[in-house]
């Protein structure tokens, strides 16, 4: 027999699933590590308005409106402002003032403003919106702009007045450090686009790539155990990979932060993988019949069993560990304490797993070594029809068959 008659096929096909899952979730929940904003500042309107605060109006608010508007300024900048060319910087200055002032549509930053700003219910606090941009587009070491909360005031000359700008550089790394107008969604997940592409370049040649057809007297998994595990795989793993990144606001953050948490939640993540695993050789099995015995073949190779070699077909179930049942446990209550709505997530796929027996046969052999040959799901449902020809032929050569099923723990179904 050739094993590799397009049996492998099946694990290249969930390999590149859950590579393009992975990279592709990765990249999806990217969180830039900092921005800048740089907002239009009229200093006179400011001036003229700090009187007219709803709250307590202090002293020093009170001796701010009195100066003179130039005085104003130096006392607002103290200090911190940096001249710029107008022949080199005038153009940026009037295209950030349309984009502050919420003139989007003729500005070339109009969607560089954040997306709360633009909401019909959002009403800003002051009359001027920040525009972001990354720190790599502006001069933002020559600005002294380099840690969180940072602030320099730029000036430049237009049309015989002075305009100024103010920029503020965020850290994006720490989710509590964020400010409550965020970057809009394309900045904020700079590579959001690249990781829906991945996604779907996997799932497609998941769909597409050829598959195994065996032969019409073969056993095999049916169609819809195969595809109920694939989706179990993929759902549990984008579930445990991304809770991380959700809870931490961000992948990187996921690993600098909450680093702990991530690690228990990928432990089930690899779980997630080692299932797609399981179904990729459940969708390579196949067992043929011969006269001299019985043969399975997947992707992993040829195995052969000699109607001659077996000594008894026995009954078995198998039921996850305990432990592996308390960990789950565990992972509920940091759901719960984490506040995120998580909980419920986690707690379905527990309740399956705990509920979960599979039904098997296992093939025991003269020299006491055993193989299994699992036909039932989690449910208690039928996945490898005709299985009842595996015992027919080998009652019909005298071998034993023992139906009192023996309970076995542990996660594989499969050698």
């Amino acid at each position: 027999m050739d094993v590799n008659r397009g049996t492998r096929i099946e694990l290249i096909r969930r390999v590149i699933l859950a590579a393009a899952i992975l990279l592709g979730v990765f990249l999806f929940m990217y969180v830039r590590p900092a921005v800048v904003t740089v907002v239009w500042q009229d200093f006179a309107a400011e001036q003229e308005n700090l009187l007219d605060s709803p709250y307590y109006v202090g002293e020093e608010e009170k001796l701010l409106h009195e100066l003179p508007l130039q005085e104003y300024i130096e006392e607002v900048t103290a200090g911190k402002v940096i001249q710029l060319e107008e022949n080199e910087w005038g153009n940026f200055f009037n295209e950030v003032y349309l984009a502050s002032s919420g003139q989007y549509e003729k500005s070339i930053y109009g969607d560089r403003i954040s997306d709360i700003n633009k909401d019909w219910y959002f009403e800003p606090g002051e009359k001027y919106v920040g525009v972001f941009f990354s720190p790599d587009e502006l001069p933002i070491a020559d600005w002294g702009l380099r840690k969180y909360l940072d602030t320099m005031y730029l000036s430049t000359r237009v049309q015989d007045n002075t305009v100024y700008l103010k920029a503020i550089y965020w850290d994006y790394r720490n989710p509590a450090d964020r400010p409550y107008t965020l970057a809009p969604s394309s900045m904020y997940y700079p590579y959001k686009i690249w990781g829906e592409i991945f996604i779907m370049i996997g799932l497609l040649l998941a769909i597409f790539l050829p598959r195994v057809k065996p032969e019409d007297s073969d056993l095999t998994f049916s169609k819809s155990s195969i595809i109920l595990g694939d989706i179990m795989g993929i759902v549990l793993l984008l579930l445990f990979y991304s809770l991380p990144f959700l809870i931490s606001e961000g992948s990187i953050q996921s690993i600098t932060g909450w680093w702990g948490l991530t690690m228990i939640f990928w432990t089930f993540a690899v779980a997630a993988l080692f299932i797609m695993y399981a179904n990729a050789w459940a969708a390579s099995y196949q067992i043929k019949f011969n006269p001299d015995g019985i043969y399975r073949v997947t992707f992993k190779g040829i195995d052969e069993y000699l109607y001659s070699d077996i000594d008894s077909v026995n009954e078995v179930v198998l039921t996850y560990p305990e432990w592996f049942l308390k960990i789950y446990r565990i992972i509920i209550v940091f759901s719960a304490l984490s506040g995120r709505g998580a909980v419920t997530t986690v707690a379905g796929p527990y309740m399956l797993a705990e509920s979960a027996v599979y039904g098997g046969l296992a093939l025991k052999s003269r020299d006491g070594r055993s193989t299994l040959v699992w036909y039932t799901d989690q449910n208690g449902s039928t996945i490898l029809p005709g299985y009842e020809r595996i015992i027919d032929e080998c009652q019909t050569r005298g071998i034993t068959y023992n139906h009192f099923p023996e309970t076995m723990k542990g996660f594989y179904f499969f050698k």
